[in-house]
């Protein structure tokens, strides 16, 4: 895979944009307020310490500075706002939305399908990434192919 250039950039940028668009508009139906996110308010909940399940090495594509990426996961716990269970899903490293103390948390009817969707939530994180950052294997730089499954 070539290494990113700035029409790849843009477009994952633009890319992002439009999913932040679309989480905005799905929340407002809901009635979900800006300043409440149940996802970020379940990860708060969730049991410490996460498990970091891969981690990769991120090149800035601003200015090329390296970083450690760890994609973290939670264990299953019981949704603490509702039904049935979450798993909390961080990306520790990147500066990115899901960098914080406690991440955000998939749902599901029980553990299994929580952790099924966080897996699905790891994947966008991974992508939002990759907006910002070259992804590599950080044993021999090889680049991380982010169409294949987790």
């Amino acid at each position: 895979m070539p290494t990113s250039d700035d029409k790849t950039t843009r477009e994952a940028k633009l890319a992002e944009a439009l999913r932040t668009n679309l989480r905005k508009r799905k929340a407002a139906s809901r009635g979900v307020s800006g300043d409440f996110d149940p996802a970020i308010e379940a990860a708060r909940a969730a049991p410490k310490p996460y498990t970091v399940v891969r981690k990769l090495l991120g090149i800035s594509h601003r200015d090329g500075a390296r970083a450690t990426l760890s994609v973290e996961l939670s264990p299953p716990f019981p949704n603490p706002e509702g039904e049935g269970w979450a798993v909390a899903v961080r990306l520790a490293g990147d500066g990115g939305q899901f960098d914080t103390d406690f991440g955000k948390a998939a749902f599901g009817r029980d553990g299994l399908a929580a952790m099924r969707r966080a897996i699905d939530l790891a994947q966008v994180s991974l992508d939002l990434a990759s907006a910002t950052h070259d992804l590599r294997w950080p044993e021999d730089e090889r680049p991380y192919d982010l169409s294949a499954p987790l």
